[in-house]
């Protein structure tokens, strides 16, 4: 599961120089206003029962690659540590070099990696910079930022759970200029970089996009006053709370101020799920995928309470997400429907599902497909690229009225792969 970022985030600390880019304007507008959704695969290698973990990162390369086959925009890996028997991407930039070689146009944004000591952020863009010349500077990487959701992330890497916020904030600062300026010097609480130049540059002509995870209303305001794209989630709470997040973070767009002037704000904004399947009928999809809905949510329940039992300050809002997980984890088919970050059910379903969200102003969707077993989670890709994708790609009579129906044959079976 992509981790969340701050609550809060602290004022902009250090110095710089040298920025390649002038001043950006600042924007108010809807930016989802007239854009067609786009769709995205977030891949976490859930090892099945009895599988071994280097077939599972090859099956989920194969079923990342695949997707870019049936029509996604992009598609990636998080950055996952210490998940045994569960999630086994503790080195997505590995993974995603892989995908590079074996995709062609496809997007490929890591969601999300962890933007704190363990990851220093100069390495950060020297990892994205080599993964930009290794898709040919054809404007294809993309990255997520995150502050760490799992309490073992800090106690094996020595971070004190109560400076994240600052110092997520300031790697992230580190970060941008690293990839934009043509020198980068920074001198602040966590972090101090004497005057370098990052090599390798990239290629692609267009900046490398950034997004940034977040589930609170404050952040998500901090967010949008960054200009910064945003991968939203409301964790379990539901559709309204959903609602307040995004409106949130438009009112921080309105006000935004990019750092250093860098970048332009683009207000993406990115709809999270954790999980997503597509079947025949929505009972067959709910019913193949509840041992792994049910697996997801407890362990998002362990993390919670294990965010929780640091008392830092920045992570104790996650005592509701824990309580409501508590209390109706149980209960799928009412989580399914009060929640957008569970989607499960057939095309039509996730259509329906899809156009509220879009009325929402979520303009992108990213779908954790992912633990069903190889042949369900690719055949759950196929069907999302058959029978989803092209309804918001299609003009007019290109999702025809089927001929066998007009003719009126019996049985003519719906969602047919």
């Amino acid at each position: 599961m992509p981790c969340t970022s701050p609550a809060a985030i602290p004022k902009e600390q250090g110095c710089h120089r040298t920025p390649r880019l002038g001043a950006s304007g600042r924007s108010t507008a809807n930016p989802s206003q007239g854009v067609a959704v786009k769709f995205g695969v977030v891949s976490e290698a859930q090892v099945n029962r009895g599988m071994s973990y280097g077939v599972r990162l090859r099956e989920s390369l194969d079923e990342l690659t695949f997707a870019e086959e049936m029509g996604f925009d992009f598609i990636g890996f998080s950055e996952q540590h210490f998940m045994e028997g569960q999630w086994s991407t503790p080195a997505p930039e590995l993974l995603m070099a892989v995908l590079a070689d074996r995709t062609h146009s496809i997007k490929l944004r890591q969601m999300a990696v962890v933007n704190l000591g363990l990851n220093h952020p100069i390495r950060i863009a020297e990892r994205l910079n080599t993964l930009d010349l290794l898709t040919r500077g054809r404007n294809r990487v993309e990255i997520a930022s995150a502050r760490s959701n799992n309490a073992k992330y800090m106690t094996a890497f020595g971070i004190d759970p109560a400076r994240t916020r600052g110092e997520w904030r300031e790697n992230l600062e580190v970060m941008i200029r690293a990839m934009n300026e043509d020198e980068v010097e920074f001198y602040g609480e966590y972090y101090k970089v004497g005057r370098v130049a990052v090599t390798p540059r990239r290629e692609s002509k267009e900046q490398i996009p950034v997004y940034v995870t977040a589930t609170s209303p404050e952040s998500h305001f901090q967010i949008g006053k960054l200009g910064l794209n945003l991968m939203t989630a409301d964790t379990y709470v539901g559709w309204e709370y959903q609602q307040i997040l995004i409106d949130e973070y438009r009112r921080g767009l309105a006000e935004a101020e990019p750092i250093g002037g860098l970048y332009e704000p683009s207000g993406n904004i990115t709809g999270f799920t954790f999980p997503a399947y597509c079947a025949e009928s929505n009972e067959k999809a709910l019913d193949e995928a509840s041992v792994n809905i049910r697996g997801m949510l407890e362990s998002v329940r362990e993390l919670a309470e294990g965010l929780i039992a640091t008392k830092a300050p920045g992570y104790q809002y996650w005592e509701d997400f824990a309580e409501r997980l508590r209390t109706r984890g149980d209960d799928l088919a009412y989580l399914n429907e009060s929640t957008p970050m569970i989607m499960v059910g057939d095309p039509d379903w996730m259509i329906e599902r899809l156009r509220k969200l879009e009325g929402m102003g979520i303009n992108e969707i990213v779908l954790k497909l992912d633990g069903y077993g190889h042949a369900k989670t690719k055949k759950a890709i196929e069907m999302i690229g058959k029978y989803v994708i092209p309804e918001f790609r299609s003009n007019g009579g290109s999702i025809p009225e089927n001929g066998y129906v007009r003719m009126g044959i019996d049985n003519v079976g719906r969602f047919e792969l």
